[in-house]
């Protein structure tokens, strides 16, 4: 299937974002998730770091971004402090 994305929601406070894909099945299968991050990948020549608890880094992009999917949320990303959020989104919305 080729997903669609889009930003659902940011939190500022805690650095989170949550992306919905047009899976309805977001929360419930990983699939889309997989897709991004293979996306995401593949766009930055990047190597994919499983960090523990269904959390994932993409290396070789610089933003140091972790990737995270659960059956409650779905798609987040955080991203770390001092990140500019604009520019986080703008990256991510090249893979949309």
């Amino acid at each position: 299937m080729d997903y669609n994305y889009k930003i659902l929601y940011i939190n500022k406070k805690e650095r989170w974002i949550t992306i919905k894909s047009n899976d309805k099945f977001d929360s419930y299968e990983p699939d889309s998730f997989i897709c991004l991050m293979k996306r995401i990948r593949d766009g930055t020549n990047g190597i994919i770091e499983d960090i523990g608890d269904t959390r994932y880094r993409i290396n070789g992009n610089g933003l140091k971004l972790i990737y995270q999917w659960d059956g409650c949320f779905g798609i987040s990303i955080i991203y770390p402090k001092g990140s500019h959020l604009d520019g986080v989104i703008k990256f991510l919305e090249q893979y949309f």
